[in-house]
């Protein structure tokens, strides 16, 4: 029996998130899952947290990227390499929006640092680590902020 792993998952998925940013609304995330993935990947996944986490940031992602614009607001979000914005919006959907498992905040901030550091430069660690945190840190208030006032800002087509 393979043991499914959370951490593989989470590189899984942050590479169909950035598949579909490139394809945009053509992108079909089961011709993709079929295409990527061979029998002993697939087993290993967490595959419920897949799709609600792919499915979620899609759906949220303009107030996940509003958060990010409002936490690093020396960076500019449209021009952001994707390394540095796909794992902190995966981090900010489990901390803030995530129902079907609890993850501790600091295992999705350590996660996110891992896989900034596997698919973007070094720099973006520090960016990273500290966006996520100053959410954790006013977390109450960002979902506060959310219910009244719709965010805008768009990444996936």
């Amino acid at each position: 029996m393979i043991k499914v792993s959370r951490r593989k998952t989470r590189s899984y998925l942050l590479q169909a998130l950035y598949a579909r940013s490139m394809g945009g609304t053509g992108f079909e995330e089961q011709a993709f899952l079929q295409a990527f993935f061979d029998g002993n990947t697939s087993e290993s996944l967490d595959i419920p947290y897949f799709q609600a986490m792919f499915s979620g940031v899609i759906e949220k992602e303009g107030e996940l990227l509003a958060i990010i614009h409002k936490y690093a607001p020396k960076f500019d979000i449209t021009t952001m390499p994707v390394g540095n914005l796909l794992p902190i919006m995966i981090a900010s959907y489990e901390m803030l929006y995530l129902t079907i498992d609890t993850i501790p905040e600091k295992v999705s901030i350590n996660e996110a640092i891992e896989l900034a550091k596997t698919f973007s430069d070094d720099t973006a660690r520090t960016m990273v680590n500290g966006v996520l945190n100053a959410l954790k840190d006013e977390k109450s208030t960002i979902l506060e902020s959310i219910k009244t006032a719709p965010l805008a800002p768009r990444f996936f087509v």
